[in-house]
């Protein structure tokens, strides 16, 4: 695979690297002051035991009697340096003169340090200094403290420690910790290149598959080896699971297209040749008047078929907004069925209502709208439902719902698709008439109510479709 770092690549590298050099760089960083700090603390205790150790031997009044040259001797030749032969020692008259040094040479330098001179102050207090010495310009650290005789500053002893080699472990450690720290960087580099293939490799399958999806091929599978078990990984099933969904949509559209159109030629079929045959001379009074009355009711026909799509239409843009006023229900229900009855005495159908609550309460709905419900529900019934079938409304109430039930004894509904008969442009049988959108506007209806639908049915036995709305949808 050809690397690139442009786009989603570039900023995931560039985040990644960022902070993890900032960790390193801190890291480091800290590190480095903790072990300049352990070094020099190091050599201070040490210094400072050394100031200690001459105070607890030397300056104790069990050698009051001793002169000052016997315990410059004494402390030169005694005292145990071999645990740190890195220490200089240096041995100071009254007069800030060095009387001998660690080697047992006796010279004559002068020592003006401020160790020194606190030292022979008679100063208590044990203090490392730093400086760099006067000739050699070498940093050191150091400590002075009193040589008594009996009682009296005859001098100190300088215990001195140069800090040239500290800084230069010091400086070893800090590059060795700076070259960890490079590995650690390259290492993570390496991780952060695998991290960003691992998210744009999916995403990378997702653009393939969007835009094949764009250009209308639903068909298409993700590459499962590309696709981690994760968010990512959900995604892109969700991407298959909408490209199937989109499919089934694709070929509803197109089904209902071809529905619809059979539809509309119909009636305008049946419309155009009664004009036509209206207008010849010597038609009788019989045919004039049964062209007549097939006219009206194809346009009728048209009419209902635009009023749904128009409904459908509103309901998808949440265009629509419900009248809500007192209704009876039981005035409603009779009206309705009185006026399919005739619908239903054409195809020999027996057609009744029931109420299962004699005591049936002023309810707050849309009138028309659940006039438009029970019509398509009835309507329906009628069409799927063969001659001597019965088809029966129930409707009951309760405190704060009112529920219809719309039963009857036609064909029946197959159990995989009761989950897609109230899906808009759904129809199970395109043959016969119908835009298959009575069921998905009456749903959305009921739902702007409060309430919901739910459908039973099986095959050629019959179906019942119960609804239910809110007492008072004002609320």
């Amino acid at each position: 695979m050809k690397l690139h770092f442009g786009g989603l690549r570039k900023k995931v590298l560039k985040n990644f690297i960022f902070i993890i050099t900032l960790v390193v760089i801190s890291f480091e960083l800290l590190l480095s002051i903790f072990v300049t700090r352990y070094y020099y603390t190091s050599i201070q205790q040490l210094l400072i035991s050394q100031g200690q150790y001459i105070n607890a031997i030397y300056n104790s009044q069990t050698n009051e009697n001793v002169n000052f040259n016997i315990k410059a001797q004494s402390i030169v030749e005694n005292q145990n340096l071999s645990q740190n032969s890195k220490i200089a020692i240096n041995i100071i008259d009254r007069n800030k003169n060095t009387v001998i040094d660690q080697y047992g040479f006796k010279i004559k330098q002068a020592m003006h340090y401020i160790d020194v001179q606190k030292a022979l102050q008679n100063s208590s207090e044990i203090i490392p200094f730093t400086y760099a010495e006067d000739v050699t310009d070498e940093k050191v650290m150091s400590i002075a403290v009193p040589i008594k005789v009996n009682g009296i500053v005859e001098g100190a002893a300088r215990f001195s420690v140069s800090l040239e080699y500290i800084d230069k472990e010091i400086f070893q450690m800090v590059a060795y910790l700076i070259l960890v720290g490079i590995l650690i960087l390259l290492s993570s580099i390496g991780l952060s290149l695998k991290f960003a293939d691992s998210i744009i490799g999916p995403l990378t399958e997702l653009k393939i598959f969007s835009n094949m999806l764009s250009k209308g091929n639903y068909n298409i599978k993700m590459n499962k080896e590309r696709i981690s078990d994760d968010e990512i990984g959900d995604l892109a099933r969700t991407f298959e699971n909408m490209a199937q969904e989109i499919k089934k949509s694709e070929k509803l559209k197109d089904e209902f297209i071809s529905s619809i159109s059979h539809e509309l030629r119909t009636p305008l079929t049946s419309i155009n040749g009664w004009s036509e045959t209206l207008r010849l001379d010597g038609i009788s009074k019989e045919e004039q008047d049964l062209g007549l009355n097939i006219i009206q009711e194809e346009a009728q026909r048209l009419i209902k078929l635009v009023e749904e799509l128009l409904d459908f239409s509103r309901l998808s843009s949440d265009r629509i907004k419900l009248n809500i006023e007192e209704l009876n229900v039981e005035n409603l229900v009779v009206s309705v069925v009185n006026q399919l009855r005739s619908m239903a005495v054409d195809k020999n159908i027996r057609l009744s209502f029931e109420f299962l609550n004699q005591n049936m309460k002023i309810i707050y709905a849309d009138k028309n709208r659940l006039r438009q419900v029970l019509i398509n529900l009835i309507q329906n019934s009628i069409k799927f439902t063969p001659e001597q079938g019965i088809i029966v409304v129930k409707v009951d109430q309760d405190d704060f719902s009112t529920k219809f039930s719309v039963k009857d004894t036609g064909v029946g509904i197959e159990e995989k698709n009761l989950s897609n008969v109230s899906k808009k442009f759904f129809q199970e049988d395109f043959h016969k008439s119908g835009s298959g959108l009575g069921l998905a506007i009456s749903d959305e209806i009921v739902k702007l109510h409060g309430g919901s639908m739910k459908i039973n049915s099986k095959k050629n036995v019959g179906t019942d479709i119960t609804f239910s709305v809110r007492n008072d949808s004002r609320k």
